[in-house]
C-alpha cells in the first residue's frame, strides 16, 4: 500500500522478510467479493497453496483481526462485505491452524456487523446469564478437581461460556432457543492418558446425571479431521445443564 518497493524491503530487512511481504501482497489482491459461499473452501485452499511460508497467513490473520476491530470507521455496506469475507475465508483458516482465540474474535466481530439484531439478542441473553454461569462453573471446577484427586487422576480443568457466533450457529442449525443450548456452559478436562479420559468420564457420570443422546466418543471414533475427545452433557443437582469435554494433552 506504499511507494516502497520489494527491492527496498530486501535491502533493508533481507530476503525472508521481502518474501513474506510479497506473499501478503499477493493474498491481498485476491478478490473474494464475487465468490459464493460454496466456493469459499476452494478460495481457502487456493490461499494456503499460494503461500510458501505460513508466517504470511499469520500476518494476514493479524491484519484482518486489526481491520475487524476498527471496522466501525467504514460505511455499513463495506462493514458487511468485509465481515462476510471474514466468516467465509479468514475465520475458517484460523480454525484450521488451531488459532481458536483469533477465530473466536473474528467470528464474533463479523457476526455483530452481518446480523446486528441477532448479535444483540444473543449477547443480551448470554450476558444476563454470565454472572450466574461463571459462579456455577467455578463451583463445578472445584468439585471436579476434588473428585479427580480422590481417583488419583492428574488433569487440568478449565471452563468457558460459549461464544455468541457459536451459539447463533447452533440456534440456526437446530432451531432451538438459548435455554435449550446444553453446551452454553462447558468444562474441559485435559488428562495424561486415554485410560484417564474414560476414568474421568465415569467419575463425571457418578457425580451428575448424563443427558441421553449427548455422550459422544470421538476418541474411539475420531471426526474426519482427526479431532479426538470425549463429550458428555450432564445436569447439575440444581437442574443446570453443562457440557464436559475430556481429552489427553496430545489430543488437545
Amino acid at each position: 500500500d506504499t511507494v516502497v518497493t520489494v527491492d527496498d524491503i530486501r535491502r533493508e530487512f533481507g530476503e525472508p522478510v521481502a518474501q513474506i511481504v510479497e506473499g501478503v501482497t499477493k493474498i491481498s489482491k485476491i478478490d473474494f467479493a464475487t465468490r459464493e459461499e460454496r466456493q469459499a473452501e476452494n478460495v481457502r485452499k487456493m490461499m494456503l497453496a499460494m503461500v510458501g511460508d505460513i508466517r504470511v497467513v499469520l500476518i494476514k490473520l493479524a491484519d484482518r483481526l486489526h481491520n475487524m476491530r476498527t471496522l466501525a470507521a467504514l460505511k455499513p455496506e463495506r462493514q458487511e462485505q468485509i465481515s462476510r469475507e471474514t466468516l467465509d475465508i479468514y475465520a475458517p483458516i484460523a480454525h484450521r491452524l488451531g488459532m481458536g482465540k483469533i477465530r473466536g474474535e473474528l467470528e464474533d466481530l463479523a457476526f455483530s456487523h452481518v446480523d446486528p439484531i441477532g448479535y444483540k439478542q444473543i449477547k443480551n441473553a448470554v450476558e444476563a446469564r454470565r454472572k450466574t454461569g461463571e459462579q456455577f462453573l467455578e463451583q463445578i471446577e472445584a468439585v471436579i478437581r476434588e473428585k479427580l484427586k480422590e481417583h488419583c487422576i492428574a488433569a487440568t480443568v478449565e471452563s468457558r461460556i460459549k461464544r455468541y457466533y457459536s451459539i447463533y450457529q447452533k440456534l440456526q442449525r437446530q432451531r432451538i432457543t438459548v435455554d435449550q443450548v446444553y453446551d452454553l456452559l462447558a468444562i474441559r478436562i485435559v488428562t495424561k492418558s486415554v485410560k484417564d479420559c474414560y476414568g474421568v468420564l465415569g467419575a463425571i457420570h457418578n457425580l451428575w446425571q448424563p443427558v441421553p443422546g449427548r455422550i459422544k466418543d470421538f476418541i474411539a471414533m475420531p471426526r474426519p479431521n482427526l479431532y479426538q475427545s470425549l463429550h458428555t452433557s450432564v445436569i447439575s443437582e440444581h437442574g443446570m445443564p453443562f457440557e464436559v469435554q475430556i481429552r489427553t494433552i496430545e489430543m488437545h
